[in-house]
């Protein structure tokens, strides 16, 4: 996946910030990842912080190249509309790096089931590109679009029964890359819609996500621990096969991309 993205985006995309930032970030993430999973086909452990370290360096690549939360509009605070309030730089870096960090893990926690992530993030994707087309944002549009095009081929593989995975290689690059989408669309209106629309076209890992933590605390466990809490643990426990999991998950992230569509179009 990360190679299509690289390949088209040298032949298509004009290489502003964004493409930059996917493709030294992506570089980075696959590059951690891979040795993730191999550690993984040795039935070694990883340690968590030179992902951590890694992930953190993607982020700041972003940063420094402008793609972070800038602001918020007045406009939904009762201030005049158009109005917006500048993040000072330590604000704008530590929002920046929570949206960034969290998608790209909560994608690698989605990944759990044949076709899944790469499902979500394609639909995903495609709601991220038609925010983006409707406001002019050709180029992340564009990017949008490639990595649309690159999940779908790999999906053909992927899908249950799986005859390739992605492991935290391409699960991280694909909630990273989601994120700078987010970042770079909707996102950059800072109002209470664009907010709202970007977090419900992600809403599927975002849900997941904040219903494990909740889970765990709970029960008193570390948020960090893996278990088996996940939505598609809880489906595939009720009886439900894997693809039948998948595609009632695909449902799900659809209704959320949907209302996240309608959400900007009519508001």
């Amino acid at each position: 996946m990360f190679g299509g993205v690289l390949i088209v985006s040298m032949m298509y995309a004009e290489w502003d910030s964004l493409v930059v930032a996917v493709i030294s970030g992506g570089v980075l993430l696959v590059g951690v990842g891979a040795v993730d999973d191999w550690f993984k086909a040795q039935r070694r452990e990883f340690p968590v912080s030179p992902r951590l370290i890694v992930q953190g360096l993607a982020t700041i690549i972003a940063f420094a190249l402008d793609i972070r939360f800038r602001g918020i509009s007045t406009g939904w605070l009762g201030g005049d509309e158009g109005q917006m309030v500048l993040f000072p730089l330590w604000l704008s870096f530590i929002a920046t790096v929570l949206w960034i960090l969290g998608l790209t893990n909560m994608m690698n926690f989605l990944d759990g089931a044949d076709g899944l992530a790469g499902g979500v993030t394609t639909i995903s994707a495609t709601t991220l590109f038609f925010i983006a087309w409707l406001t002019g944002q050709s180029q992340t549009a564009l990017m949008a679009a490639i990595l649309v095009g690159a999940t779908l081929a790999f999906l053909r593989f992927n899908f249950h029964p799986a005859q390739l995975f992605m492991g935290d290689a391409g699960s991280a690059f694909l909630g990273y890359t989601l994120a700078l989408l987010g970042l770079e669309g909707a996102m950059k209106g800072a109002t209470l819609v664009s907010l709202t629309v970007t977090v419900l076209a992600l809403g599927l890992p975002v849900v997941d996500t904040l219903q494990v933590m909740v889970s765990r605390l709970r029960a008193g466990l570390p948020v960090y621990k893996a278990d088996r809490r996940h939505v598609h643990h809880r489906l595939l426990s009720k009886g439900l096969t894997t693809r039948q999991t998948v595609v009632v998950l695909y449902v799900v992230s659809f209704l959320f991309s949907l209302t996240s569509v309608c959400l900007f179009l009519f508001l």
